[in-house]
C-alpha cells in the first residue's frame, strides 16, 4: 500500500482563500495597539518592504504565502503544535479559546499553551478577534492539506471506533498505523497485495473509500490510534548543557586563534592570486582544477579555500579583469587595489570586515567542487565563485544557526547530534536536510572564522549578531586575544615557534626570513636557504638576520642556523644580474659558466664577454627568475652596482562596483513607530486614500494580487489621455506590463505599468 502526497478534492493550496483571510486579518489589525503593530512589523520585516500605505495593504501582504512561510520558519515545535490545534479546532471559523486548544494537546501545561498562543499572535499567525481565537485560511493552507495528519471527521462515535479497533488483526493495524504516520490518504488499487486488508478495513468502517483505488483514514480513527493525544505528544525543548566562566574563556581564546588562522589563510590567498593569473571559466568562477591547486599550495581542504575566495570576493578584494600582464585580453581572477589597504589593517579590524561579509554572504562556498545536480550525469563539479553557488537564504540561515548557539549559556556547546535535535525543535518548518547542511557546512565556516569553538559560540559571535559594527567586532576579538609577544623559540631543525600571537612588526620581519608552515595563535615558521636568500634579496644583511634571531629567540640560536645565514650570505651577491638587455657578472668563472648553461636550458641566450661577464637580450627579471628556479642564487643590481629587488610587484586590478546582494537592514524602532503612525492615520476605512501611489507601491500591490489570486481595481490612463477604472484579475507582472483578465471586456489584456496610477481592492 502506498500513500499519495495529494488527492483531487483535498484542501486547496496557499492563497485560495486570500480575500476572506484578508478581511479577518484587517479586523484583527484594527484592534491592535500601536505597540503591538510595531512588534508585529519587527517580527516580520518582510511586511515593511516596501512600506504599506494603510492597514488594508498590510492585511493583504500578511496572507501572501511567501510571507506566511517566512513567519512559520520562526516558530518552535511547541508553537507549531498550538497553531495546528487552533487550525483543527477552528475548522468552522466560529472561534475557539485557549481552553479549547487544551483538549487537542492535553499534555501541554496551561501556561505553555498560553505562551505559545501569545507568540503566534505576535506573528499574526493566530488572531484573537472579539475574544475568540481564529486562524486565517491562508495560514491553515500553509500547514498542509491535512494539519496534524487529520482528515475530516466521518461521523463515527467513540464506541464504534473502539469496537472496530478491538477486532483488527496485526496486518490491519499495520495499515492503519502507516496511514496515521504518513498521512490519511492511501492508494491501494484492486490489484494491490494489500487490497484485501484495505477492503476489510473499509467494511469495518475504519477507512473511507474515496474511489476504487483511494482510501482515507477518518479523523476519529486517527485520534483513537494516538492513545488520547490527538496531536501526539506536546513538544518540549531538549535538555541544554551548562557551562562555567572558565569554559567561556576557553571558547573565546580558542575562537580568537582560529580567527587569526583564517585571516592568515586569506592573506596567503591574496599573495597567491596576486602572483599568478587564475583563469576565469567561460561560465564564470574558478574551476575545480585551480581550486585543488590552491588547496595544495595552502595545504588545506578545498572547502576552506572556496570559503576564503568568497570572503575575498564579497569584500571586493579580488575581481575578474582582462588586464593581466601574463594573460592580456583573457578574463582572469586578480587581486584589487583594495587588498593592499586590507593588508595594512590591524588584524582585529581586518577580521571584523571578513566576519561581517560572511554573515551577509548570499553564496554557499561549501558546494564548490561538489557534483552539479543539473549536469545530468553528475560528473560536472560546481566551480568556486560560480553563479550556481547563489544562496539567497544564506544570511538568514547563518543567523538562525548562530542565534541557536547564542541561546545557550556562554561557553556551552552541543554535539552535532544534539544540535540537530535542538534546531529541529526551534524551527520544525525548516527541512531536515536544510538543518543538516547548517551543521555540516555552515558550522565549520563559523568555526574557521572564529565565531564558534568547541561547538559553542564565542563572545565575538554574539557581538556579530547583536551589534555588527566593525569597531565593536574588532574590540571583541582583541579582548579574547592575549597580548602580542616579541619572542620566538628557534629549534634545532630550523623551525621557529611563536609562543603566542606575534607583534605585527616581528611577524613581518620573520615572514621575510622564514616560511610560514602553520598559522594561528602559535605560528610555526621554517628557515630554509630559499627564505634566507629572499631576506638578503630584500636588502637585509647577514648581520641583520643574526641580530633578529639573537634579540628575539627565547632559546639559544642553533649553530646550524648561524652557519646557514653565513653560508648563504657568502654566496649572495657573487653572481649579479643587471640590464644590458641584461648582463651577468661574477668573480667565479665556473659559477658564471654554470649560470650561462642554465639560462640557455631555460630558453635565454647569453654570451660570455669575458670569463667573468656575460650579456644577453633577455629582460633581467626573466633571467633572474629562470636562474632562481634552477637553484642558482642570483642577486640583482642597479646601474650603480647596488643590490636591489627586481621582483615584479603584484598585479592589482580595479575593484568591482558593489555587486553583492545584501539582506535589507532591519528597520529601527523609530522607523517602525513612524510607519505605524502613518498606517493608523490613513486607515479609517477599507479603501486606499486618493493620494498618488509610487511606482514601487503599484508594482508591489499587483504582485501581491498575483500571488494571492484575487482581483483588483486599477486606475489606467488610455492612449487618448482619458483615465478609466478597470476590474482586473492579475496573471503576471513582467517586462513593464501587467497581463490580466479584464472583467469588463471578458478577455485577457496587457496594461503598461507606467500608465497605472492606482491599485486597490475596491472601486
Amino acid at each position: 500500500m502506498s500513500v499519495p502526497t495529494s488527492f483531487p478534492g483535498s484542501a486547496g493550496g496557499p492563497g485560495t482563500s486570500a480575500p476572506s483571510s484578508t478581511a479577518l486579518v484587517l479586523a484583527w489589525l484594527r484592534e491592535r495597539t500601536p505597540e503591538q503593530l510595531v512588534a508585529l512589523l519587527r517580527a516580520r520585516p518582510d511586511l515593511t518592504l516596501p512600506a504599506p500605505t494603510d492597514l488594508a495593504v498590510l492585511a493583504r501582504r500578511m496572507v501572501i504565502p511567501t510571507s506566511i512561510y517566512r513567519a512559520l520558519e520562526q516558530i518552535t515545535a511547541a508553537e507549531r503544535s498550538a497553531l495546528t490545534a487552533a487550525a483543527v479546532a477552528d475548522e468552522r471559523h466560529a472561534g475557539v479559546t485557549v481552553t479549547d486548544l487544551g483538549h487537542w494537546v492535553p499534555d501541554a501545561e496551561p501556561d505553555e499553551l498560553a505562551g505559545a498562543a501569545w507568540r503566534l499572535e505576535s506573528l499574526g499567525l493566530l488572531l484573537t478577534v472579539d475574544d475568540a481565537i481564529q486562524v486565517p485560511d491562508a495560514v491553515t493552507a500553509a500547514l498542509g492539506d491535512f494539519p496534524a495528519g487529520l482528515a475530516p471527521p466521518a461521523g463515527l462515535s467513540d464506541d464504534q471506533v473502539s469496537a472496530a479497533l478491538a477486532a483488527v488483526d496485526d496486518r490491519q493495524r499495520e495499515v492503519l498505523t502507516l496511514l496515521d504516520r504518513t498521512g490519511p490518504l492511501g492508494y491501494s488499487p484492486p490489484s494491490s497485495p494489500s487490497s484485501r486488508v484495505v477492503d476489510e478495513l473499509v467494511t469495518a468502517g475504519l477507512l473511507e473509500r474515496l474511489d476504487p483505488a483511494t482510501v482515507r483514514l477518518p479523523r476519529e480513527v486517527a485520534i483513537a490510534l494516538r492513545d488520547g493525544l490527538p496531536l501526539r505528544a506536546w513538544p518540549r525543548p531538549p535538555e541544554l548543557p551548562t557551562a562555567s566562566a572558565a569554559d567561556a574563556a576557553r571558547v573565546d581564546s580558542t575562537a580568537a586563534g582560529q580567527a587569526l588562522a583564517t585571516l592568515g589563510l586569506v592573506k596567503e590567498l591574496i599573495e597567491l592570486i596576486g602572483g599568478r593569473a587564475i583563469p576565469d571559466l567561460k561560465s564564470g568562477g574558478i574551476g575545480v582544477r585551480e581550486l585543488r591547486r590552491l588547496a595544495k599550495d595552502l595545504k588545506t581542504e578545498e572547502h576552506r579555500v572556496a570559503f576564503g575566495l568568497e570572503l575575498l570576493h564579497t569584500g571586493r578584494l579580488i575581481t575578474q579583469d582582462t588586464d593581466h600582464p601574463e594573460r592580456a585580453g583573457a578574463l582572469t581572477w586578480q587581486v584589487t587595489g583594495l587588498a593592499d589597504d586590507f593588508l595594512d589593517l590591524p588584524d582585529e579590524q581586518a577580521w571584523a570586515e571578513l566576519a561581517i561579509g560572511w554573515l551577509a554572504l548570499t553564496r554557499d562556498p561549501a558546494r564548490a567542487g561538489r557534483p552539479d545536480p543539473n549536469s545530468g550525469s553528475g560528473s560536472k563539479a560546481l566551480p568556486a565563485l560560480g553563479s550556481e553557488l547563489t544562496w539567497i537564504r544564506g544570511p538568514a540561515d547563518r543567523r538562525f544557526l548562530l542565534e541557536a548557539l547564542a541561546s545557550l549559556p556562554p561557553g556551552a556547546g552541543l554535539s552535532h547530534g544534539a544540535l540537530g535535535e535542538y534546531l529541529g525543535y526551534l524551527a520544525p518548518q525548516r527541512s531536515a536536510a536544510r538543518r543538516s547542511a547548517l551543521i555540516d557546512d555552515t558550522l565549520p565556516e563559523a568555526t574557521w572564522l572564529g565565531l564558534v569553538a568547541f561547538d559553542a559560540i564565542a563572545d565575538a559571535g554574539r557581538v556579530l549578531l547583536t551589534d555588527p559594527e566593525p569597531g565593536r567586532l574588532a574590540a571583541a576579538l582583541a579582548a579574547a586575544l592575549p597580548p602580542p609577544v616579541n619572542e620566538v623559540m628557534v629549534q634545532a631543525d630550523l623551525t621557529v615557534v611563536a609562543p603566542g600571537r606575534l607583534a605585527p612588526a616581528l611577524a613581518e620581519r620573520l615572514g621575510q626570513v622564514a616560511d610560514l608552515e602553520s598559522a594561528g595563535m602559535a605560528s610555526v615558521y621554517r628557515v630554509t636557504p630559499g627564505s634566507i636568500q629572499r631576506a638578503l634579496d630584500s636588502g637585509h644583511s647577514a648581520t641583520d638576520l643574526h641580530r633578529l634571531f639573537s634579540e628575539h629567540s627565547r632559546t639559544p640560536v642553533p649553530q646550524a642556523l648561524s652557519y646557514l645565514i653565513d653560508d648563504t650570505a657568502r654566496r649572495h651577491g657573487v653572481l649579479r644580474v643587471g640590464s644590458a638587455g641584461c648582463y651577468l657578472r661574477s668573480d667565479d668563472p665556473a659559477l658564471l659558466a654554470q649560470a650561462v648553461s642554465a639560462a640557455g636550458a631555460a630558453g635565454f641566450t647569453l654570451r660570455l664577454l669575458a670569463p667573468t661577464v656575460a650579456v644577453g637580450p633577455a629582460d633581467a627579471v626573466d633571467v633572474l627568475n629562470a636562474l632562481a628556479a634552477g637553484g642558482i642564487g642570483v642577486s640583482a643590481e642597479d646601474a650603480r652596482g647596488v643590490v636591489t629587488d627586481l621582483r615584479r610587484r603584484p598585479n592589482r586590478a580595479q575593484p568591482a562596483l558593489l555587486h553583492r546582494r545584501r539582506e535589507p537592514a532591519a528597520p529601527t524602532t523609530e522607523q517602525l513607530t513612524r510607519l505605524v503612525d502613518r498606517l493608523l492615520a490613513t486607515s479609517g476605512g477599507d479603501e486606499v486614500p486618493d493620494s498618488p501611489q509610487s511606482v514601487t507601491e503599484t508594482v508591489t500591490a499587483l504582485r501581491e494580487a498575483v500571488a494571492g489570486s484575487y482581483p483588483v481595481w486599477i486606475t489606467y490612463a488610455e492612449r487618448d489621455g482619458s483615465t478609466v477604472t478597470r476590474h482586473v484579475q492579475p496573471v503576471v507582472v513582467s517586462g513593464g506590463n501587467l497581463v490580466g483578465f479584464d472583467q469588463l471586456r471578458g478577455s485577457m489584456r496587457s496594461f503598461a505599468l507606467h500608465r497605472i496610477s492606482r491599485v486597490s481592492t475596491s472601486p
